[in-house]
C-alpha cells in the first residue's frame, strides 16, 4: 500500500509540473512576454561573494542527494519575525506551500497578494514565506507594509534556500499532509495556478 501511496505522489507531481509548464507558457505568452524569475542577484544587502558561493551548480551538487520528489522533505527550523523558531514538521496535517522569496523581486512582490489569497482561503492549507538573506528590518517593513499576515520565516544564511536547490526568487515547493514532497515551481505563479495544484493534492 505504502508503494502504491509513492507513485501516486510521483505521479501527482508530473501532472503538477505540467500543470505549471501550461501556465506558464501561457503567462509568457499573453501577460508577460518574458522571464517570470530573478537570478539570486546581489542587490544591495546581498553581497557577491554570497552570491558566487551559491551559484545553480554548486546547490545541486552539495544537495542532490537531500531532497527528492515523493519522499519527506527536507525539515528546517528557522525564526519568524517574532523571534520564534518554526519548523516545516510544525505544520503535519496541512498541505505547506513552501515559497522562497526576497524583498528586492519584482515577481516575489507581483505573487505576495496572490498567496495572502490562497493562505486565508485554505484552513488545510499553510503558506510559509522563507526569505533568502535579508536583515529581519527589511523583511518585517515590506511585511507590513503589504499588510500580509502568512507565516514568514528568515533563512539569514541561505543554507535552506542551498538545500531546495533554489537559484532563482520566487521558487515555491508543494509538501503534502504526511510531509511528502510533491514538487517544485521554479517562478512566480498566478492565483488560479496556485490553486489548481491545491485542488490537484486534495484529489489524490
Amino acid at each position: 500500500m505504502k508503494g502504491r501511496d509513492r507513485v501516486n505522489k510521483k505521479i501527482l507531481s508530473i501532472i503538477i509540473l505540467a500543470i505549471v509548464l501550461i501556465g506558464g507558457l501561457y503567462y509568457f505568452a499573453m501577460v508577460k512576454g518574458g522571464e517570470t524569475t530573478e537570478e539570486l542577484e546581489p542587490e544591495n544587502n546581498v553581497s557577491q561573494e554570497t552570491n558566487n558561493e551559491t551559484g545553480e551548480e554548486n546547490i545541486v551538487e552539495d544537495s542532490v542527494l537531500d531532497i527528492a520528489i515523493g519522499e519527506e522533505a527536507p525539515n528546517f527550523t528557522l525564526r519568524n519575525l517574532e523571534g520564534e523558531e518554526v519548523s516545516l514538521t510544525d505544520y503535519r496535517g496541512k498541505v505547506v506551500l513552501i515559497n522562497f522569496w526576497a524583498t528586492w523581486c519584482k515577481y516575489c512582490d507581483i505573487e505576495m497578494p496572490d498567496l495572502q489569497k490562497l493562505d486565508k482561503e485554505n484552513e488545510d492549507l499553510v503558506v510559509l514565506a522563507v526569505d533568502v538573506m535579508e536583515e529581519k528590518s527589511l523583511v518585517e517593513g515590506y511585511i507590513e507594509k503589504g499588510g500580509y499576515d502568512f507565516q514568514v520565516v528568515l533563512d539569514e544564511d541561505g543554507d535552506i534556500a542551498k538545500l531546495y536547490l533554489v537559484s532563482a526568487f520566487p521558487t515555491s515547493y508543494f509538501v503534502d499532509k504526511d510531509g511528502i514532497l510533491l514538487g517544485g515551481v521554479p517562478g512566480m505563479m498566478t492565483y488560479a495556478q496556485m490553486n489548481q495544484i491545491v485542488e490537484g493534492i486534495r484529489g489524490n
